[in-house]
């Protein structure tokens, strides 16, 4: 199950992290739940963090057997990224009650990273609640490392934006730009129907800026950025997550 898999990405070797459930996160799916469902991308030599909301399921088909789950125990965790570490808020999770776990670090290498996640659950069987097989899962979960955007030395005599990051993002992306000279730079949000939901402005000197954009408002989808100086326009698409 995937869900009982993710559940055993974030937990285990007896950490426990400073964190609360995110009230807003809800089991409306069958069974259990995740918020936010899709982590976003983290930078090589950015700091990374990003806290998630587990309900456990209460059931699990294992081939044509529905079997009922009391308790998960997370055992291990590997093909986290190099300076990447978690922490959840419990070692043993129990069904239909919401946990969360913190993920943070400063990660050092770029790549696609394919989890792999041990974990055992508990089950209800003749009465006894007794440990079932260990569970194997790396395919459910990647956590992707991009390379920073750095600056390209070719390009220092003219203005050009970076690729936001993260993307998707869960609250807050960066949108980094450059500018050779004093300049006034807009960022402009769009939605997919062409409607204004941010705006802003930055006067700067020159050299290297970001955006803060916060869109903790904005309803899970994508979205278009435009970013313009005085005689150059560039757009950019990026994703608001679920969480």
């Amino acid at each position: 199950m995937i869900v009982i898999a993710v559940i055993g990405l974030f937990a285990g070797h007896g950490l426990y992290g400073q964190c609360e459930p995110d009230p807003g996160c809800e089991d409306i799916l069958e069974p259990g739940e995740i918020c936010p469902r899709q982590l976003p991308d983290a930078t090589v030599n950015l700091p990374y963090e990003e806290e998630i909301t587990v309900i456990p399921p209460g059931e699990a088909t294992l081939g044509d057997v529905t079997i009922v789950i009391d308790h998960i125990i997370l055992d291990s965790l590997g093909n986290l990224p190099e300076g990447i570490s978690y922490a959840a808020n419990a070692e043993q999770l129990f069904a239909d009650s919401a946990y969360c776990i913190n993920i943070s670090g400063t990660p050092a290498a770029a790549g696609e990273y394919p989890l792999s996640i041990y974990i055992t659950p508990w089950i209800e069987l003749g009465g006894e609640v007794i440990p079932y097989l260990q569970i194997v899962n790396d395919t459910s979960v990647v956590l992707t490392v991009n390379e920073p955007s750095g600056l390209d030395p070719s390009r220092t005599n003219e203005f050009h934006v970076l690729t936001n990051v993260p993307n998707p993002f869960s609250d807050v992306t960066r949108i980094g730009f450059f500018t050779p000279f004093d300049d006034r730079i807009e960022l402009e949000v769009y939605n997919i129907l062409g409607e204004l939901m941010h705006s802003e402005k930055q006067g700067v000197p020159p050299g290297e800026h970001y955006f803060e954009f916060d869109g903790h408002v904005l309803q899970p989808g994508t979205y278009i950025y435009r970013v313009t100086n005085y005689q150059t326009i560039f757009t950019g698409k990026f994703i608001k997550a679920r969480r």
